[in-house]
């Protein structure tokens, strides 16, 4: 009778520390990402909730401005500033550009910067 020979399979010590070293990566990437993203999502969410505002298209920058810096401070955002915001009038509307950068450490001297730049058009009621 013929003897097999059996082969054992499965990870070495360095592939296993590769696998993990990857898996380490993937979720300290979406731990730095996600609320960044998030936040953005709220600042959308805030910008969007102008048009239900009544009287919106014709009220001046300055009442704009302290309407969406109180939205702001009640949804936690604090990386967004006024002067991220530009406020332009057309015909009975409003158009809004949010355009910042937020720069987070990632790893050392490595940041990760991610760069949002959000239009909307504001018709009001």
């Amino acid at each position: 009778m013929k003897e097999q020979k059996i082969y054992q399979g499965g990870f070495s010590a360095i592939g296993f520390i590769v696998i993990l070293l990857i898996i380490v990566f993937i979720t300290m990437t979406a731990l730095k990402l996600a609320p960044i993203y998030y936040e953005n999502f709220k600042v959308n969410s805030v910008i969007k909730s102008l048009d239900e505002e009544q009287g919106i298209t014709e009220m001046s920058h300055l009442e704009i401005n302290t309407i969406i810096s109180k939205r702001f401070r009640i949804d936690n955002i604090d990386r967004v500033e006024p002067k991220d915001i530009k406020i332009a009038y057309g015909k009975k509307k409003l158009l809004i550009n949010v355009n910042y950068e937020i720069r987070e450490n990632f790893f050392a001297n490595i940041d990760v910067v991610v760069v949002f730049n959000d239009k909307y058009e504001i018709t009001g009621r």
